[in-house]
């Protein structure tokens, strides 16, 4: 087990919500980087001995990252408001994250960074080594365990969404295969330097990822949110899951959180089972669609992919200009998944409309990469596909 201290306002309410979290095996509150030993509540309600109200969270890393635990965290505290949570002020209601092992400052770090991107404002929330902690009186521990009528700064909806999200995650661990959780690492391509590093399985295979999606499809979009941002790839998969159910009945709402939590959507599975099915088909009666372009020119390789397959709705339905203008104007992405991506949507609207592909093909092949062109003629005969191979320059 490891341990990590959170400071969110009264203890109270940041100890219910971090308990409801996977991973998460022990809470006590208490009392952290004061001035003076084992303070009592009274005495530091008084703001003069410069503790804080703190969490102590023993965690299972196995489980849930830090940096995962991080994140959530910063969901429960509005980190711009300085010595304050809720209508709870004072110094003791200061928001703070304190480590006690070296190791962990840099992810902390890392996450910091991470969210102060999202604010214009530099954030009010401390962070550094833990020099003290005391455990709080035995009435304060579990105290909405114990009074769940009493008093908490921190929304109903929220404690929710943290109950749900760790159910998902619960509920998908039931499903784990020790022979997946082996191979799909290799799969995905997750070691250093490869496009899925970093990415961790459970072990799920998709059809019982549908089965968990199918169950929790009312979630709300807060626990979309955490689920597409744990670094469980079957719960950024569930996650999308739920969203296509979503988009079946508000169909722009759902567009626009998608495209709002593309850093989530980083890998090529989780692009495939969801661009076309929302982003796509949503584009069907849309003049404008600006948005796909917009991801064409993305840095990130991933939301490049996202706008290409996206138009495998679009062809479905007959339209081709916009594939086509994506495979010319993304001919020379170095990327082999964008080369894979765009020679299939090539193959896509050869299957309805051979001659454009052709043509498209006596234009463009001394240009496409290998893989492009492969991909895109692999339904030609064998005499075609040689004639076009043979005309591809290496």
């Amino acid at each position: 087990m490891k341990i990590i201290y959170f400071a969110g306002g009264c203890f109270w309410g940041t100890e219910h919500y971090m308990k409801q979290i996977d991973g998460v095996s022990e809470t006590t509150v208490g009392y952290a980087n004061g001035n003076i030993p084992d303070p009592a509540y009274e005495e530091v309600y008084t703001d003069q001995t410069g503790h804080v109200e703190c969490v102590k969270v023993e965690y299972d890393s196995n489980v849930i990252s830090l940096a995962s635990l991080c994140r959530l965290f910063f969901r429960s505290i509005d980190p711009l408001l300085l010595n304050r949570q809720g209508e709870d002020v004072g110094t003791r209601y200061r928001t703070g994250i304190y480590w006690t092992d070296a190791q962990d400052r840099s992810v902390v770090e890392d996450v910091y960074a991470e969210i102060q991107l999202g604010f214009d404002s530099p954030l009010a929330v401390e962070k550094g080594e833990l020099s003290c902690f005391y455990p709080a009186e035995e009435y304060h521990q579990k105290y909405l365990v114990k009074n769940p009528e009493g008093y908490c700064h921190l929304s109903l909806s929220l404690l929710r969404s943290a109950k749900n999200y760790s159910a998902i995650i619960k509920e998908l661990r039931t499903y784990s295969n020790d022979e997946k959780k082996a191979t799909l690492p290799r799969f995905f391509k997750t070691g250093k330097g490869e496009y899925g590093e970093g990415d961790k399985f459970l072990g799920v295979i998709v059809p019982d990822t549908r089965k968990v999606a199918g169950k929790y499809k009312d979630s709300s979009y807060e626990v979309l949110e955490m689920l597409l941002e744990s670094e469980w790839h079957e719960c950024r998969l569930c996650a999308l899951l739920i969203l296509i159910e979503k988009y079946r009945k508000t169909q722009e709402e759902a567009v626009r959180f998608y495209l709002n939590h593309t850093k989530g959507i980083n890998n090529w599975d989780l692009v495939d089972l969801s661009a076309p099915y929302i982003l796509g088909d949503w584009l069907k009666d849309k003049t404008d669609r600006k948005e796909l372009y917009a991801l064409a020119d993305s840095s990130v390789m991933w939301e490049r992919r996202i706008a290409v397959v996206a138009t495998l709705m679009l062809i479905r339905d007959g339209q081709f200009d916009d594939t086509m203008r994506l495979a010319e104007s993304l001919i020379d992405s170095r990327h082999d998944l964008m080369r894979k991506s765009i020679g299939w949507m090539l193959r896509e609207v050869g299957k309805r409309d051979k001659g454009l592909l052709v043509r498209f093909l006596e234009k463009h092949r001394h240009e496409m990469p290998r893989t492009m062109l492969r991909y895109a003629i692999e339904k030609f005969p064998e005499s075609e596909r040689q004639y076009f191979m043979g005309k591809q320059m290496l």
